[in-house]
């Protein structure tokens, strides 16, 4: 890791909180070339002020019928739960306690139907307010952000071959094209308990900063370099539509999610209201 993207990760740098910002948000999910269903399921609330907003994407398992409830149920129980809330400022403890909640909340439901047994979802959610992000992950979809020509994960994978390559047993190569690299450790919903990972500290945002927010069906099939290019040359919505595009094309063996969140300089022009998908 570089000596910027330590101190950025990590954020042991003392930043002013950036005021004069506005937030330009791409969200798309396809159904991919190989499958019958789109288990994937996107959803985000922007503020009136258009700085404020909560994103999630959720790639569910269990089934066609299963994973397809699964990932929406948890992106519609957060979008809840964070409008049922007094204040739109998150912390990472707080989108912790969501995906606890929504945890709960599928497990118990899958114990009442036997169709529904063993569904659960991976859930990546990223906050951004007052000047600073915050993330919480579960499982394989992931969080990238791109800033001054790098971009980084900063979502760990919870996988068998993402373990196996902690601990040393398997090169970063290898682990591209292991044939489990998609069998995930923890999900949402598929037991009472899970441990949620997230950021450890409020991440300031700079103008001109773009997130990632996307499943497996994407990143499987599309590098870092192109998700960089493809940010930072097009609008938000456009990106989302080149990068499941590219996905497809390469075959799209599984359903695609993305969504983009740029970092722009606040203008009156690009003030909008408040926004759910």
């Amino acid at each position: 890791m570089t000596y910027f993207w330590q101190k950025l990760v990590q954020s042991v740098f003392v930043q002013q909180a950036l005021e004069e910002y506005c937030l330009e948000i791409g969200a798309l999910s396809d159904m991919g070339r190989q499958r019958d269903s789109n288990q994937d399921q996107v959803g985000y609330s922007k503020s009136a002020d258009n700085n404020t907003v909560l994103a999630i994407v959720a790639d569910g398992m269990g089934g066609h019928q299963g994973g397809e409830v699964a990932s929406r149920l948890a992106v519609e129980l957060i979008l809840q739960y964070y409008g049922n809330g007094e204040q739109h400022v998150l912390s990472a403890k707080e989108l912790k306690r969501y995906f606890n909640r929504v945890n709960s909340a599928i497990y118990n439901q899958a114990q009442g139907s036997a169709a529904l047994q063993g569904m659960g979802t991976t859930l990546v959610s990223l906050a951004i307010a007052q000047g600073a992000a915050c993330y919480a992950f579960v499982g394989d979809s992931r969080l990238y952000l791109v800033r001054a020509g790098e971009c980084r994960q900063l979502s760990k994978d919870h996988t068998v071959v993402a373990e196996m390559l902690k601990q040393g047993l398997i090169t970063a190569e290898a682990a591209a094209s292991h044939p489990d690299k998609n069998v995930i450790t923890r999900a949402i919903g598929t037991y009472p308990n899970v441990d949620v990972d997230s950021s450890n500290k409020p991440l300031p945002i700079k103008i001109g900063d773009c997130f990632l927010l996307c499943s497996d069906g994407l990143h499987d099939l599309v590098n870092s370099t192109e998700m960089q290019q493809a940010v930072v040359e097009h609008t938000a919505q456009q990106a989302c539509e080149l990068l499941i595009q590219l996905a497809n094309s390469r075959g799209g063996h599984d359903n695609i999610s993305a969504m983009v969140i740029k970092v722009l300089q606040q203008t009156a022009a690009n003030k909008t209201p408040i926004t759910r998908v």
